[in-house]
């Protein structure tokens, strides 16, 4: 069973023709609601694939949280913290490029513990209480950590984050995030086992001790990017967790990230036939 210690937001979308300049203004195409968060939307997305997952988070008090318990797949305990859930506004351009707009509520406040699990994905809380919580979270946990550091953390550079590293098996991050960080693959790999960075539109390519592999990705006609890095991260640990090879992993991560960018919202997720058909083709 995979869980997850990670904020519930409720996304807001926007669709948009480009963004103002300063001062300017924008057309509002279309719009759409969506419940988010990465990890939350890791541990949905691997249900949807059968898996056993749990997201331990807090939430508010209002609609949103019965919202985003409604359209959750993983199971969802938690901590009442605030009045309101967590709350995203979304902008998203013609060319599918996104700006995050970040109302923490009671995901500001990230007082949940993390109970069972046999994994543990790690997203951070939009909070400064976030980094000494999940810490102590990531050090009692007893199976496998996979962390994945997001904006939030890279940006606090890596000698800090190295304090989170030691108790983490796996670290799961994007291109951006990492060149943030200006480290070295080595320097992770003092810590963890496996390294995973997503390179966008050029695919993925994971770390160990003994090799780099790297896998293209798949031709994709970007509608909206928000939720590829979760979708990626949901098809490697599906495929990762189920014992297929690191190479395997990387691919099965691209086309989950690949059908995510061609559809609006941060849960557009292969059905779990999609992803056994994909399976079964690339082992042929």
């Amino acid at each position: 069973m995979i869980a997850a210690h990670a904020p519930a937001l409720v996304d807001y979308v926007y669709l948009i023709e480009s963004f103002p300049s300063v001062g300017g203004h924008a057309k509002i195409l279309s719009s759409a609601k969506s419940p988010g968060g990465a990890g939350a939307n890791v541990v949905h997305n691997l249900a949807t694939l059968g898996m056993k997952t749990v997201l331990f988070t807090t939430l508010g008090k209002d609609a949103d949280a019965e919202y985003f318990v409604k359209n959750t797949r993983a199971k969802v305990i938690a901590e009442t913290t605030d009045e309101l859930t967590g709350r995203v506004l979304v902008f998203v351009d013609r060319n599918g490029e996104r700006t995050f707009f970040v109302q923490p509520n009671a995901a500001g406040k990230p007082f949940v513990r993390v109970k069972e699990g046999d994994y543990l994905y790690v997203d951070p809380f939009p909070s400064e209480f976030s980094f000494d919580v999940q810490k102590e979270v990531m050090e009692n946990f007893g199976g496998s950590v996979v962390f994945s550091p997001g904006y939030l953390y890279a940006s606090v550079g890596f000698e800090k984050i190295s304090e989170l590293l030691k108790f983490s098996d796996m670290v799961i991050m994007s291109s951006n995030e990492f060149e943030m960080l200006k480290a070295s693959p080595e320097d992770f790999l003092q810590f963890v086992d496996y390294l995973i960075v997503t390179l966008g539109a050029e695919g993925s390519v994971c770390y160990t001790k003994g090799e780099k592999l790297f896998q293209r990705a798949f031709k994709a006609k970007a509608v909206d990017t928000t939720g590829a890095g979760d979708a990626f991260s949901a098809g490697f640990l599906y495929a990762f967790i189920n014992g297929y090879p690191l190479e395997v992993c990387l691919k099965l991560g691209n086309f989950c990230g690949a059908y995510n960018v061609e559809r609006v919202g941060a849960r557009a997720f292969p059905s779990r036939e999609l992803v056994e058909n994909f399976l079964a083709n690339i082992l042929k």
